[in-house]
C-alpha cells in the first residue's frame, strides 16, 4: 500500500514538461481519478465512508447522553485528553501479525477503548477514539492509505460499540447486567466490524475470497475480543473504584499482550512451514529452484529484500517485499560484493543502505562445491534469531544439493535424450526384455523389421510378437544363460503383410541372483543378404541349365560329324549343320541377354541403353515378331491400316518376341497364343494373351526382376534365365512405354507392351 500512496503523491507533486503548465488542482484531480480505479484504494474508500456514516450517527442521535460510568472525579477537560493519550499508548503497543503478504497490527486499543466508551459521553469517547488513532499514526508514520484504513475501520468499529453500550445499558452509573450485556455485545460488534473490513483487503492481497479470511481468522478475533473486554473493563471499575490498584492492571495488559505475540509467533510458524512447503517442492522437481528459493525464503522469514548470486560471471537475482514475485537481475549490491566469498554465515548491522537495519548472508554450497551466496535484508529493528540464522544456512545447503541434482539431472536427460536418439535412428533392430520375456524397448527399425508399431509391442512377450512357437521360444528367442550370457541366433519370421524376414539376434543378457534383469538384443536383418545369396544360387543352377541346352545338341552333333561326317548323306550333314547354327545362335542370344541385364543395376539408367526411337508402323513390328517365331500357335489379330508409333523397331521386335515366346513356352503345346492390338487415347497397346497355368498375384511384379523365375531353378520344367521379362520392360520404359502383366492362376496371363502413338489419332478399336 506505501507503493500506492507514493505513486498518488509523486503524480500530484511533479509534473512532466507537457503539464508544467496545468494547475496543481487539475494534476491532483487526474491523479485521483487515475488511482481510483485500484481496488484496494476503492475498499479504502468504502471503509471510510462507512466510518463516517457511523460516526455521524453517534454524534446527531445522542447529543445529550452522559458517560455510562461517572464519580471519576475527574474534569472533562483532564479526562478526555488523558483518554487520548491512553489510546494513543495502546495503539503503539503492537504485536505484527502476518497474513502471506499482507501484515495485521495487533494492539490494545480495544482495551483503551472499552475505558473510554464507559467514562466518558458517547462524542468524548468517539473524539478520544479517533484522536488517539490518529496521534499514534502520526508518532509511527504510517503509510497514509494504511492510516486511512485504519481510520476508517475503527471509527466504524468504535460508532457501533458506542452505540450498543449506550442502547443496551444506558447511563446507569454503575456496572450493572445491562451494561455489562451492552459491553460484550460492542465489543463482539466491534470485533465483527473490523474483522470483515480487514478481510476485504487481506483478502484481495492474498487473492482469496474475504470469507475464506474471516473463518480462519474468527476464533483468534473472539479469544482477543473478550481478553481485551475484560481488560478495559477491569481496570475502569478499578480506577473508580480503587485507584491503588491500578498498578497491579499492567499484569493482565501484560498477558493480553503476551497472548498476542504468541498468537503471532503462531501465525509467522505456520506462514514460514506454508513456504518451507513449497520450497521443498520446488527443490525436489528441481525446476527454477534459484528463483523459486529467492521468492520463498524472503517470504518465510519476512525479510524486506533478498539477493542471491550463484554465478562467478552472471547478474545476481533480487526481490523486495513491494513485489514478492518480481525477480529482478542485475549487478550485485556493493554492501554485499566484500561478502560474497564467505564460508559461514554473516550478520551486519552497520555500514548498509538507508532504510535496512539488519542484512544476514549465508553461502549457498554443498558436497564441498561452493556456488555462490544468498543475503536476507530487514528494515525493522527485529534480529533475525540465531536458530532463524542456522536454519538459513542448512537451506542454502539444500539449494546447493538441489542445483548439483539439477546439474545432474540435465546431463542424464542430455544423455538419455542421445542415447535414445541413437536407439531411434539405428539401423540395427534394437530390443530390451525385461524379466518374463515382455518387452520394454522396441524402436522404429525394429517396426520397420516386423511390422508392428513400438506402442502395441511394448509390454508384449516377445515370442507373441515374433511369432515364434512357444516350444521354441527359449531355444530362439531367450537363449541367454548365466554362464552364456551372449548369443547369436538366427530365425525366420513372417510379417503381418505375409513377407517373409530373416532376421540375426545378438543378445547380451544381465542376470541377479541367477534371474534375468534384462537383455539387450540387436536385430539385423539378413534377409536381403539370403536373397542375395538365394540369387546367386539360383543364377548358377539356371545358367548352367540354360548353357547346357544348347551346347548339348551342339557337342553331340560335333561328334557326331567328327567320326561319321563322311559316311552321312549332304541333307543329314546339313540337317545337323543347320542345328548346331540354331543352338549356337540361341546360345549367342543368351549370351547377348545376359550381357545386357549386366549392364543394368538395381535402378537402371535408361539413357544407358541404345535406343533409337522414330516413327514406325506398329502393325508391321507387330506381324514380324509373329513371323519370325514361326508358330503355327500364335493367333495374331491386327489392323490392316498402319498405327503410327515412337519406338525403336528392333527393340520392339525384341520385346514382342520375348513375350510371345514366354506365353509358347508356359502355355500347353495344344494351346493358342493370342495377340492382339488396341488404343487408350495418345497410348498404343499389344496385348499377348496365353492360356498357362498363371502366375500368382505376390509375383506379379517380381517376375520383372532380374533373374526371378516363378519355378524353383532345381526343378524347373521350363527353359530360360529368367531376364527376358526385365529386359523387356526396361527396353519398353526407355522407348516411353512400358510392359505390363495381369495373370490369374489356372486360366492363364495376359502381357501388354505400350507405346506412345506418333501423328494423328489411327482408326481402330479402343480399349
Amino acid at each position: 500500500m506505501e507503493r500506492l500512496v507514493l505513486g498518488l503523491v509523486a503524480q500530484v507533486v511533479t509534473a512532466e514538461p507537457h503539464d508544467a503548465g496545468r494547475p496543481l488542482l487539475q494534476r491532483a484531480a487526474g491523479a485521483v481519478r487515475a488511482y481510483v480505479r485500484d481496488p484496494i484504494l476503492r475498499r479504502v474508500a468504502g471503509v471510510g465512508t462507512l466510518g463516517a456514516g457511523l460516526g455521524a450517527v453517534v454524534v446527531l442521535a445522542m447529543p445529550g447522553r452522559g458517560s455510562v460510568l461517572g464519580g471519576s472525579g475527574v474534569p472533562m477537560a483532564w479526562l478526555v485528553p488523558g483518554l487520548v493519550v491512553l489510546t494513543c499508548l495502546a495503539e503503539i503497543t503492537v504485536v505484527r501479525l502476518r497474513h502471506g503478504e499482507a501484515v495485521e497490527e495487533l494492539s490494545l486499543y480495544e482495551a483503551a477503548l472499552i475505558i473510554d466508551v464507559l467514562l466518558l459521553p458517547p462524542r468524548h469517547a468517539l473524539l478520544a477514539a479517533v484522536a488517539g488513532l490518529v496521534l499514534a499514526t502520526l508518532v509511527q508514520r504510517r503509510p497514509a492509505v494504511k492510516a486511512a484504513f485504519n481510520l476508517g475501520t475503527y471509527t466504524a468499529a468504535v460508532s457501533v460499540l458506542i452505540l450498543l453500550v449506550h442502547l443496551m445499558g444506558g447511563a446507569a452509573g454503575t456496572v450493572t447486567a445491562p451494561v455489562l450485556a451492552g459491553v460484550l455485545a460492542g465489543t463482539l460488534a466491534f470485533t465483527a466490524v473490523n474483522l470483515c473490513c480487514l478481510a476485504q483487503i487481506l483478502g484481495f492481497i492474498n487473492g482469496v475470497a474475504p470469507w475464506t479470511v474471516i473463518r480462519s481468522e474468527a476464533r483468534l478475533s473472539l479469544y482477543m475480543a473478550v481478553g481485551t473486554m475484560a481488560t478495559g473493563l477491569t481496570t475502569t471499575v478499578i480506577a473508580l473504584h480503587a485507584p491503588l490498584l491500578l498498578p497491579f492492571m499492567a499484569m493482565p495488559a501484560l498477558a493480553v499482550t503476551y497472548a498476542y505475540r504468541a498468537a503471532a509467533r503462531e501465525a509467522d510458524e505456520r506462514a514460514r512451514s506454508a513456504c518451507l512447503l513449497q520450497l521443498s517442492h520446488a527443490l525436489a522437481e528441481r525446476e527454477d529452484v534459484v528463483r523459486q528459493f529467492l521468492v520463498l525464503v524472503r517470504e518465510a522469514f519476512d525479510a524486506d529484500v533478498g539477493v542471491i548470486a550463484v554465478s562467478e560471471t552472471g547478474p545476481a537475482l533480487s526481490v523486495a517485499a513491494a513485489e514478492p514475485s518480481a525477480v529482478q537481475a542485475g549487478p550485485l549490491p556493493a554492501y554485499l560484493a566484500p561478502w560474497r566469498d564467505a564460508d559461514a554465515p554473516v550478520q551486519l548491522t552497520e555500514n548498509l543502505p538507508a532504510g535496512l537495519r539488519h542484512v544476514v548472508i549465508v553461502p549457498v554450497e554443498g558436497a564441498g562445491r561452493r556456488l555462490g551466496m544468498a543475503a536476507f535484508a530487514s528494515r525493522s529493528r527485529r534480529r533475525i534469531s540465531t536458530g532463524d540464522v542456522t536454519l538459513l544456512a542448512s537451506l542454502g545447503n539444500a539449494l546447493a544439493v538441489a542445483m548439483r541434482g539439477a546439474e545432474h539431472l540435465e546431463r542424464l536427460t542430455e544423455e538419455r535424450s542421445k542415447l535414445q536418439a541413437v536407439v531411434e535412428q539405428s539401423a540395427e533392430g534394437i530390443m530390451v526384455i525385461g524379466a518374463g520375456g515382455l518387452v520394454q524397448v522396441w524402436n522404429q527399425a525394429l517396426t520397420d523389421f516386423v511390422g508392428t508399431p513400438a506402442a502395441e509391442a511394448t509390454g508384449r512377450p516377445v515370442g507373441e510378437l515374433l511369432d515364434v512357437p512357444a516350444e521354441e521360444e527359449r531355444e530362439l528367442l531367450l537363449p541367454v544363460s548365466v554362464d552364456v550370457p551372449r548369443v547369436a541366433t538366427e530365425l525366420t519370421i513372417r510379417r503381418s503383410d505375409g513377407e517373409e524376414r530373416r532376421l540375426r539376434l545378438a543378445h547380451s543378457a544381465i542376470f541377479a541372483a541367477d534371474e534375468l534383469v534384462r537383455d539387450v538384443v540387436v536385430i539385423s536383418d539378413l534377409t536381403r543378404e539370403y536373397r542375395t545369396e538365394r540369387l546367386k544360387s539360383d543364377f548358377i543352377a539356371m545358367v548352367s541349365h540354360e548353357l547346357r541346352t544348347p551346347l548339348t545338341p551342339i557337342m553331340g552333333y560335333v561328334d557326331l560329324l567328327r567320326t561319321r561326317g563322311e559316311r552321312m548323306t549332304p541333307q543329314k550333314r546339313l540337317d545337323a549343320l543347320t542345328l548346331i547354327g540354331d543352338r549356337a545362335a540361341h546360345l549367342s542370344r543368351l549370351v547377348e541377354d545376359l550381357l545386357l541385364a549386366s549392364r543394368f543395376g538395381d535402378n537402371p539408367d535408361e539413357a544407358s541403353l541404345q535406343v533409337n526411337t522414330a516413327t514406325h508402323d506398329l502393325v508391321a513390328i507387330v506381324r514380324q515378331a509373329v513371323e519370325d517365331l514361326r508358330s503355327d500357335r500364335v493367333v495374331l489379330s491386327a489392323p490392316e491400316e498402319a498405327w503410327l508409333a515412337r519406338c525403336d523397331s528392333g527393340r520392339t521386335v525384341q520385346v514382342l518376341t520375348n513375350l510371345i515366346g514366354n506365353g509358347l513356352k508356359y502355355s500347353a503345346d495344344d494351346r493358342t497364343v493370342e495377340v492382339s492390338m488396341r488404343r487408350d487415347d495418345r497410348i498404343l497397346h499389344v496385348d499377348v494373351r496365353d492360356r498357362g497355368r498363371g502366375i500368382p498375384s505376390d509375383s506379379l511384379e517380381k517376375v520383372f526382376e532380374k533373374f526371378h523365375r516363378v519355378e524353383d531353378p532345381m526343378t524347373m520344367s521350363t527353359s530360360g534365365t529368367g531376364i527376358g521379362l526385365f529386359i523387356a520392360r526396361q527396353l519398353a520404359r526407355a522407348m516411353g512405354g512400358d510392359v505390363t502383366l495381369e495373370s490369374t492362376i489356372n486360366v492363364g496371363s495376359r502381357f501388354t507392351l505400350a507405346l506412345p502413338a506418333e501423328g494423328p489419332e489411327p482408326p481402330g478399336p479402343r480399349s
